[in-house]
């Protein structure tokens, strides 16, 4: 229905200017926000998470970057924030509210979704060697579950990426928070091995939680703990192995070399096999009696006056070092 302004004043409009006034002010207040409204509810309807593969695999999925979703999430907090703060918001304040719930619920999600994907993929590197399976079997057991919940939400997520539609199905912040407190429990029971392994074999404390688990997860390998040795024993640049008839190195270790590819053969062999701290204790304790038993042959080699570079170069650099200062002090106080 039109109505003119003629009609308007023929039934006495401007006797209530007043009211019409406020009555016109609100409307145009309410009207402002439920634009501003629309337009969270319009960012929302095509926000999408960004997904990514994972490593070389084709159907295990990461998130990517949510910087954008944070940016337009703390925006849309404010936003509804500053709406419900306003006097003309009586009329839209329950929808108001629910996009206010909304929004706090994907705020959480967010947080712990980021927080179990970061601990997954560290530990799904761990968990992924056979090795550290056996050795931490009911670990190995709740990160399985852990496991198959993540990969299967970020298959579902790479399918139907958008984010108000994922974060909106039940449960998901619940179970975001059980397989977090999961982690954290694995987490900590990984700490608690590790510990025991330094306890075992203190030169363990050297090396970082990944370069031991490094070696741990290789413990059929003897080889595995080359790289480290040099943060293990100072001076230590590798061990050796016997060769077997093909050419192949076996698990016998016969001596230890320096940076500089010294060679100090061991008195006996040490045999690289079982727990990794057991046998590298051993190598540990056939060193200091190698060295013990070269010390002793090179001071009583220059008892006997060999020739002195026949001497020098005959024995290790530390017997060599060692003895000559024992001879020259024995010398000079004589």
């Amino acid at each position: 229905t039109v109505i003119t302004l003629n009609e308007l004043l023929q039934n006495g409009v401007q006797e209530h200017a007043v009211f019409i006034n406020e009555v016109s002010g609100i409307a145009s207040g309410e009207y402002a926000l439920e634009e501003m409204l629309g337009k969270i509810k319009k960012a929302w309807e095509n926000t999408e998470f960004i997904t990514n593969t994972h490593r070389d695999t084709t159907d295990v999925f990461i998130l990517g970057s949510v910087e954008d979703i944070v940016l337009l999430l703390e925006d849309n907090q404010v936003a509804l924030q500053t709406i419900l703060a306003s006097r003309f918001v009586a009329g839209i304040r329950t929808e108001v509210e629910v996009w206010e719930r909304k929004l706090a619920l994907l705020s959480e999600v967010l947080d712990e979704w980021a927080t179990c994907q970061r601990n997954w993929m560290y530990l799904e590197n761990i968990f992924g060697a056979e090795d550290i399976q056996k050795q931490l079997p009911v670990e190995a057991s709740k990160f399985t579950k852990v496991d198959k919940f993540f990969k299967d939400q970020m298959r579902k997520t790479n399918a139907q990426p958008n984010v108000l539609e994922q974060v909106g199905k039940p449960d998901l912040l619940k179970n975001f928070v059980q397989s977090n407190a999961a982690l954290d429990e694995i987490q900590k029971s990984l700490e608690d091995y590790l510990e025991t392994k330094r306890q075992a074999f203190s030169r363990f404390y050297f090396l970082s939680n990944d370069e031991l688990l490094e070696i741990l997860s290789q413990t059929r390998d003897p080889q595995a703990v080359q790289p480290h040795l040099g943060k293990c024993f100072d001076a230590m640049a590798r061990i050796d192995f016997a060769a077997d008839a093909d050419g192949a190195p076996t698990t016998e270790v016969v001596a230890m070399l320096s940076p500089e590819a010294e060679r100090v053969v061991f008195v006996d062999a040490v045999q690289a096999v079982g727990a990794v701290e057991t046998w590298l204790g051993s190598v540990e304790r056939m060193m200091k009696l190698s060295l013990y038993d070269d010390a002793k042959a090179c001071i009583q080699a220059l008892r006997d006056r060999v020739d002195m570079k026949e001497w020098t170069f005959g024995y290790a650099a530390q017997s060599i070092l060692m003895i000559g200062q024992v001879s020259w002090t024995a010398g000079v106080e004589a």
